[in-house]
């Protein structure tokens, strides 16, 4: 590596921990690994290589606070702070706006853009001293199936829901005072009444044994000594005056105590043991103050836009109350903050217009959404208030969401915001290359590892430029090498080593984080390997070795390979233009009906009747035979079959140990031009694991994106069909 691959001055940088920052020297000349390095707290420090994505969002988030701040001007939340008042229709102050789709390759920090958004957003709210809402869902006396809402200011939605808890405590307290008082009464009042006729029958038994006159007799000779005679006429006097009563009273008390103790009175427990209450319901909640982002990816409607909970109790008035059902959907939450969408093309027709609707009024009333309602009973026929979600919609997707996102949709962002492209790479600059160097140093602080060394940091960013495809340019898709930078460092722990080295950054590429597609193909290539006929050493004539790759159709991941191409000439004695004869150039081992190597076999061709002035379908019988092949296709076939042709007609040998690729065209006053192909790394790569000597590539391919230290064989360029047989022809 050269000495100022960094840089050799010393930078001043700066950070934020805890809100505070911190200005840490950071000397890049001599620098020995990523331990010490200033680790911003502050995401949007995180994004990288984005910079004219972030231009165009600071655009759409200057239009955000100036809207904002209009509708501060306005009051707009006066309307919103009763529940009994109608709340006012959004279109009449509500401008339509900004909206922002960011599209770009997996791994290309969208999603880091928009939490980063909304770090920012919270600044601009705290600059601006705009104010965020709570939400409170009350219940309707007049209409119980239309519960009403309110605002509050953030933290003060707590503080309304905690009066009112105190007040319906207080007058749950004083009711269930009052039955506990009325219950004891009851009890009491009724084992003093059985304590009196227990008393009563204790008396008729001592007067019994008293045995005093009676009428004018002993009591016992009266009743003839029959004391149940002389009982049951007692009883008969005192027991509907003692025990009915008391029993009476017992049982009402007893009766009270268990009814209140199941519910009833006290309220029976309803869906996540809510109870029969008129407090209302805390549905959004921003006390902590921080701007609004709800990463909405992959919700459905009631998740997106809220819904009403169902209890079987409900239909009998037992079950939870209808405001207390009522659960705030993400566009809700994300009022004044940011609703983000990754993979927005998967949103159905039904959730578009929904969501074209909170778009453009800003309120959305909440209630049962979805093809599924789980009973539909008169219970779940609830509809609240409109709820305020003012949001700034972030959307994001790959590339081939352009086509499959939603018309109307595409239609409002295009009018009322940006759609903007990210980077898929950045330039191999000092600047850059130090960029790299905040990145390994952030992901080693987000997963906790041991620090990478310098050498470990250039081998990263040398990955990062062979994954771009280009010399001068670095990777943006950082997901990919995450996975480098967490298995280097556990490979480094696992040695126990205070440090990550670049062969533990190595052998992390070459051998752990290969994508599945990649080792299948790696294995099916190698499996087959063992039966080609393929040996890079010494010369013949009629065989060349070209470069192909081979890709996954689905995940675009491809893997090299090395071609034998064999061919064969013989000449036609027959004079074709005194006896015309049909043409024979036949080639095999290709993709049957493609364009591009059909386009390649025409040109080939036209080129040897260019160079030599022979028909090589007319004047001899061509074939040739891509050996042990099939499918073969692309452009980059032309030259190895024009060379092997060459070789051919000059009659000299081809080296065996050299490998070639290009695109084969026609001359115009000039040489033969070989132009530029796909997938070079990977198909120098597989000449390497062959043993192959030398590999010629185009020489636009060279300047491009060809380095040679990344390579253990000879890499050489060739601009010409002449370039390409001084270095392949004996």
């Amino acid at each position: 590596m050269p000495d100022d691959y960094f840089g050799k001055d010393t930078e001043i940088i700066q950070k934020a921990v805890n809100g505070k920052k911190v200005k840490v020297k950071w000397s890049w000349a001599n620098f020995e690994s990523t331990m010490g390095y200033p680790v911003d707290d502050n995401l949007m420090s995180w994004v990288i290589g984005q910079e004219r994505a972030l231009q165009e969002c600071f655009l759409c988030l200057d239009e955000w606070a100036h809207k904002l701040e209009w509708l501060e001007k306005t009051k707009w939340y006066d309307d919103w702070e009763t529940p009994q008042k109608n709340k006012p229709a959004a279109k009449s102050k509500l401008s339509p706006g900004p909206y922002l789709l960011l599209l770009g390759e997996p791994g290309t920090g969208k999603s880091l853009i928009g939490r980063a958004l909304a770090d920012k957003l919270t600044q601009i709210y705290k600059k601006n001293k705009l104010k965020l809402f709570d939400v409170l869902c009350w219940k309707n006396d007049l209409l119980p199936s239309e519960p009403q809402i309110s605002m509050h200011e953030a933290g003060k939605g707590k503080e309304k829901l905690k009066t009112e808890k105190l007040r319906e405590f207080k007058s749950k307290f004083l009711t269930r005072t009052g039955f506990k008082i009325l219950e004891v009464l009851l009890i009491s009042l009724g084992m003093f009444l059985l304590f009196m006729g227990f008393y009563f029958m204790f008396q008729a038994w001592q007067n019994w044994i008293i045995n005093p006159l009676f009428l004018g007799e002993p009591l016992q000779e009266y009743f003839d000594y029959n004391f149940m005679d002389y009982f049951i006429k007692q009883i008969t006097g005192f027991v509907p005056m003692t025990f009915v009563p008391g029993g009476g009273l017992i049982f009402f008390g007893v009766f009270m105590w268990w009814f209140t103790r199941l519910g009833g009175l006290a309220g029976l427990k309803g869906i996540s043991g809510s109870q029969q209450t008129d407090i209302p319901k805390l549905i959004v909640d921003n006390s902590s103050e921080q701007a609004p982002f709800m990463d909405a990816t992959g919700h459905r409607s009631s998740q997106l836009f809220g819904s009403i909970a169902w209890d079987p109790y409900q239909t009998g008035g037992m079950g939870t109350p209808e405001h207390q059902r009522v659960s705030a959907g993400d566009v809700h939450r994300a009022c004044l903050g940011i609703l983000y969408i990754d993979e927005i093309k998967n949103l159905v027709p039904e959730e578009v217009v929904t969501l074209l609707t909170v778009l453009e009024d800003g309120q959305l009333s909440i209630t049962l959404r979805g093809r599924w309602h789980g009973g539909d009973t008169a219970a779940m026929s609830v509809s609240t208030q409109p709820v305020p979600c003012m949001t700034f919609l972030v959307g994001a997707g790959n590339f081939d969401s352009i086509n499959q996102i939603h018309p109307a949709l595409m239609d409002r962002i295009y009018g009322y915001g940006k759609v903007v492209r990210m980077n898929n790479d950045m330039p191999n600059t000092v600047k850059n290359r130090r960029k790299y160097v905040q990145f390994i140093a952030q992901e080693i602080n987000r997963f906790h590892l041991i620090p990478f060394s310098r050498e470990a940091c250039e081998e990263i960013i040398d990955e990062g430029r062979r994954r771009s495809n280009k010399k001068d340019a670095l990777a943006t898709k950082f997901r990919p090498l995450i996975a480098i930078i967490k298995t280097a460092g556990t490979l480094a722990m696992n040695e126990g080593v205070k440090v990550v080295k670049r062969n533990h950054v190595r052998e992390t590429i070459d051998k752990h984080c290969k994508t599945i597609q990649k080792q299948i193909l790696e294995h099916q290539l190698n499996e087959r390997g063992k039966l080609l006929e393929i040996k890079p050493e010494g010369n013949k004539l009629g065989q060349i070795y070209g470069l192909a790759v081979v890709s996954d159709p689905y995940s675009g991941e491809m893997t090299g390979n090395v071609l034998g191409v064999k061919a064969q000439m013989i000449k036609n004695t027959v004079n074709p233009r005194k006896r015309p004869i049909k043409g024979y150039f036949k080639v095999t081992g290709i993709a049957k009906g493609e364009k591009f190597i059909s386009d390649s076999i025409a040109k080939v061709r036209s080129v040897i009747l260019q160079k030599y002035g022979v028909d090589i379908a007319q004047d001899y019988l061509t074939h040739i035979d891509f050996a042990q092949a099939y499918g073969v296709d692309g452009p980059s076939a032309g030259v190895t079959m024009a060379i092997l042709l060459c070789s051919l007609l000059e009659g000299k040998a081809v080296r065996q140990d050299v490998a070639v690729t290009g695109e084969i065209n026609l001359g115009a006053d000039g040489p033969m031009l070989v132009t530029a192909v796909g997938g070079l790394y990977e198909k120098i790569k597989a000449a390497e694991a062959w043993g192959f000597r030398k590999v010629v590539v185009p020489q636009k391919n060279f300047d491009h994106s060809i380095d040679t230290r990344d390579y253990k064989l000879e890499v050489v360029s060739g601009k010409t069909l002449n370039d390409y047989l001084k270095h392949c022809l004996v």
